[in-house]
């Protein structure tokens, strides 16, 4: 043997001790769960693999970054109750250390690979593999509620890590099942809306179907007055979970994320406004893609982490179609067996049932369009400043004596906005959609014009009133407001119809004054009634 393969041999025992060393020197650190309130009972845990050991918490904060389907960057951030996490908290501790050395300057604790999987029943429902992740930020904070509601036993507060991070990349770990029947319905979501009025869309892919109960929908364009034409798209979130081929669809956009729509693979999309399983409203997308895909947190400040309210791990999906279809139904069956050509006009009365306003207020709206009359009770209703106006001075090149000459003042056209639980009103969604086909095209002479008479009841007297002419709708959508956490965790959600109408004429009511004016006068005989002399009485003719 020679000196040189002793040496050899002495240098790699010396490296294998080292590395027998840091293998038996590194931990693994497992966080026990905090029991927060998660809806839907999706919880993220993050596995963090550092070159010193492996740690997993239950975070029950986590919020992408960036739209996944872009894969345009790599980035989340978590929060925390602060907790035993000494390998992380060495990371956090190290990126503040060497946070001005050279970006290629590596540490121990600088990369690390992060596993979220998003549990639900001891399983995982999404599993999302981040690699050569490093700390970008982070600060710990106390949340309150900032209204001193914090200081008493019963809220409290939070001390929570607040953490962002930076990856290389990012991978979807699940393994796609082709579902064993040709259309997988999923059933009601378990949320309680409004009316019992909730939205349920129907993916049509080329390998099967799938339809899901959305808790939250908005129509994000469609019915907008443009000068071109809108683009059709529309958004959907949930608590997260599993759907086959909708999740491949999210994949397939994001592996041709940076080329054009035309690589990628398009599916349609029927989205129904269901109420006692009747349908009220719909559209029929046609070749859609994923447009964005974000998995996020519904949280607010400490009431998750002190256990007044919880958390809401949801996942928002945007599509992008390249039209649609509206679904009316119940128009033609206001029209019955009668054919429509011996119809002159139809009616229909909506009434919103759901009524809570001071004094016990209703507001009834009349439309009068041009194949009939439509009465509907909408929760709200909103006109705009009716005395604002518009004013332009015209400067004559910095002539101001002629300036003063030329002001001019225009009053704006007189606006109002609609708004109430999706119901059954056909001839609005008709007229409507009748508008949105010439969208696109400039003036009114190709819109169907409505007259819109509003009506302020009490107690069945009208104390107000406002009667609108030639209105036409500038905008229209169907959406889902949720309050943060508070509509997953206390289950409440509400599917809004939305409509604003500009209108060329305004004409307010006073009932009431009015009444004030009038002079009842004594019904006394007049010349006029002496023409008849059959009403005379006796004595007033000779018989």
């Amino acid at each position: 043997m020679t000196i040189k393969n002793v040496q050899n041999i002495a240098v790699f025992s010396i490296i294998a001790t080292i590395a027998f060393a840091a293998f038996a020197s590194s931990h693994a650190f497992a966080e026990e769960s905090e029991g927060y309130k998660m809806v839907g009972d999706v919880t993220p845990v993050l596995t963090f693999t550092f070159r010193d050991g492996v740690e997993v918490y239950s975070f029950p904060v986590f919020n992408m970054g960036e739209n996944f389907v872009d894969d345009s960057g790599v980035s989340f951030s978590v929060e925390g109750t602060v907790t035993k996490s000494p390998l992380l908290h060495e990371a956090l501790d190290e990126s503040y250390k060497y946070r001005f050395s050279n970006a290629a300057f590596d540490y121990q604790m600088k990369y690390f690979d992060v596993n979220a999987d998003f549990m639900k029943d001891g399983e995982s429902v999404k599993s999302l593999d981040y690699n050569n992740c490093r700390v970008d930020n982070y600060n710990v904070e106390t949340l309150d509620s900032n209204d001193y509601e914090s200081y008493f036993k019963d809220i409290g507060f939070a001390v929570v890590d607040k953490i962002t991070f930076v990856c290389s990349g990012v991978n979807s770990m699940n393994e796609f099942v082709m579902p064993t029947t040709s259309l997988t319905d999923y059933g009601k979501s378990g949320f309680k809306f409004a009316k019992d009025t909730s939205t349920f869309v129907t993916f049509n892919f080329d390998h099967g179907s799938e339809k899901i109960e959305f808790p939250v929908f908005n129509l994000v364009s469609a019915y907008q007055e443009s000068s071109t034409r809108t683009i059709a798209q529309f958004q959907v979130q949930g608590i997260l979970d599993y759907y086959p081929l909708l999740y491949q669809a999210i994949e397939n956009s994001r592996n041709i994320s940076g080329t054009t729509y035309a690589s990628n693979e398009d599916f349609d999309a029927t989205v129904e406004f269901v109420s006692s399983n009747d349908v009220l409203r719909g559209f029929d997308f046609r070749d859609c893609i994923v447009d964005s895909s974000q998995i996020t947190t519904q949280t607010d400040k400490e009431e998750g982490f002190t256990g007044k309210s919880g958390f809401a791990v949801v996942h928002t999906m945007d599509f992008v179609c390249s039209g649609f279809d509206p679904i009316n139904d119940n128009y033609e069956k206001l029209y019955g067996d009668t054919p429509i050509w011996k119809v002159s006009g139809i009616s229909n009365v909506y009434e919103e049932s759901l009524q809570n306003t001071d004094r016990g207020l209703d507001v009834i709206t009349t439309f009068t369009f041009g194949d009939g009359v439509e009465t509907i009770e909408f929760s709200m209703f909103k006109q705009n400043e009716v005395l604002t106006a518009t004013e332009k001075v015209n400067d004559d090149n910095g002539d101001r004596d002629v300036a003063a000459e030329a002001f001019t003042r225009k009053t704006v056209y007189p606006t109002l906005e609609l708004r109430g639980i999706v119901g059954d009103y056909p001839l609005l969604y008709n007229h409507l959609d009748k508008n949105q086909k010439v969208q696109g095209i400039i003036g009114t002479q190709n819109r169907e014009l409505a007259d819109i008479d509003v009506a302020i009841i009490s107690n069945g007297e009208v104390i107000r009133g406002f009667n609108y002419n030639n209105c036409r709708a500038t905008d229209y959508t169907v959406e889902t407001d949720p309050n943060k956490d508070e509509s997953y965790v206390k289950n409440k959600f509400a599917l809004e119809t939305v409509i604003d109408f500009e209108c060329q004429g305004y004409h307010p009511n006073n009932p009431i004054y009015d009444a004030m004016l009038e002079i009842d006068s004594a019904e006394n005989i007049t010349s006029v009634d002496l023409r008849n002399t059959q009403d005379w009485n006796r004595g007033f003719y000779v018989e």
